[in-house]
């Protein structure tokens, strides 16, 4: 009997861990969009990328066979974790765009260790300072 009620208060605490990380993926999706026009938003949205992080540790402490049980929420953390990579990476995008359209007509050369410029690259983040 207090074996069954540990087991389900154990499937309860990950349920609520599960809910808490696709509030924080939701909360992160939002952060992203607003975070390329506010700087306040790109620090809630770091703080928000940790809380995450401290929920996934938190889940990492279960059984494979305790999550599967959650089969629906690992569907929609799984599409919002999508969601947000592609987010992110066209936040990089347009990023890249507006270094393209400053730094427009100037070749960035990315130099070896030997001081020569064995490839021409365009692009600000393959410029080496």
């Amino acid at each position: 009997m207090v074996f069954l009620l540990f087991a389900e208060i154990t499937l309860m605490e990950l349920e609520r861990l599960l809910d808490e990380l696709i509030d924080k993926l939701n909360e992160e999706k939002d952060l992203l969009v607003l975070s390329l026009k506010d700087r306040k938003k790109s620090e809630a949205l770091l703080k928000v990328v940790e809380e995450k992080k401290q929920i996934i540790e938190k889940l990492s402490n279960f059984s494979e066979e305790e999550i599967s049980r959650f089969e629906y929420k690992l569907v929609q953390i799984k599409k919002i974790s999508e969601e947000n990579l592609a987010l992110a990476l066209n936040g990089i995008q347009f990023i890249e765009d507006i270094f393209d359209a400053i730094f427009e007509g100037e070749e960035i050369k990315t130099y070896s260790s030997k001081g020569d410029f064995p490839k021409e690259s365009k692009g600000f983040i393959n410029k080496k300072i």
